[in-house]
């Protein structure tokens, strides 16, 4: 039974998508390329958690707000976390009356401020790559932030695929953000950074359930997914990422660019 009608999650689009009408870099590259993820995201979400205020949402990493502005615009209760709050980000979350709260994920305890127990729901989308200090205790001071039974959905880069090993073989590098990487420094007044530009880790199906049965989360589903088409692709490549085939095919581990796990919190505490 669906929780959220589809009339519902299209008009949130276009209310998304008329506040970031200025930003052409997210209307025709980041949008169209994570529509499927976010999509996919709100019907997961929605099938467990009816919208209300009621149901506490997470968004760690929120970049520029997008994904939690919808899911408040659904009707949930949303906070959002990250290093900074971009000016997009700033007028996203004051237009949906949302909480923003900074964090430096690669603090020892980068959830110290919110209260045990406090989250029904968590989105980690594209944010575990980013973490240079410590991701085991990321994940648990996480977990001790949600409810048990809480739903968490992580989306991450997939690096067991066939464009990494045509990258290898060709002496490319493996991993977004190399330059920089090598360039920067990773601790600033004995803090470590939080680089958005740098993929310290990549991460294979089985070093996730690793990493989430050791946090104390039930895996529910994995899957391997494909990212959208943005505009500056080929007319070829669009239509080709659209056809049930290639739909397919991006749905296997050598081809599916990233994952997109759902898991519960358990029920028991996780171990410190």
């Amino acid at each position: 039974m669906r929780a959220i009608a589809e009339a519902d999650v299209e008009r949130a689009i276009a209310a998304l998508l008329r506040h970031l009408r200025h930003n052409e870099w997210f209307i025709g590259e980041h949008w169209p390329v994570n529509e499927p993820h976010v999509r996919s995201m709100i019907a997961d979400v929605g099938a467990c958690f009816r919208p209300g205020d009621a149901v506490r949402l997470l968004d760690v990493g929120c970049f520029n707000g997008y994904i939690a502005f919808l899911f408040a615009e659904l009707g949930y209760r949303v906070t959002g976390a990250d290093i900074y709050e971009s000016d997009d980000a700033r007028a996203l979350f004051a237009a949906a009356r949302m909480e923003f709260v900074p964090c430096n994920f690669n603090d020892a305890r980068p959830f110290s401020r919110f209260a045990r127990a406090s989250f029904d729901v968590v989105i980690l989308a594209q944010v575990i790559e980013h973490v240079l200090n410590h991701p085991l205790g990321l994940m648990r001071d996480l977990a001790d932030v949600m409810r048990p039974g809480g739903m968490l959905i992580l989306t991450t880069p997939n690096p067991a695929t066939a464009m990494t090993a045509v990258r290898a073989l060709s002496g490319r590098s493996l991993l977004w953000g190399t330059p920089e990487f090598i360039d920067r420094p990773k601790i600033d007044g004995g803090v470590v950074i939080s680089a958005g530009e740098i993929h310290y880790r990549e991460y294979t199906r089985e070093e996730l359930g690793r990493l989430l049965r050791a946090t104390g989360f039930d895996v529910e589903g994995a899957r391997y997914v494909g990212l959208g088409s943005s505009l500056s692709q080929s007319v070829v490549k669009r239509w080709l990422k659209r056809t049930p085939g290639v739909k397919r095919l991006t749905a296997t581990r050598l081809l599916g660019s990233n994952h997109y796990v759902v898991a519960r919190r358990g029920r028991e505490a996780p171990l410190r």
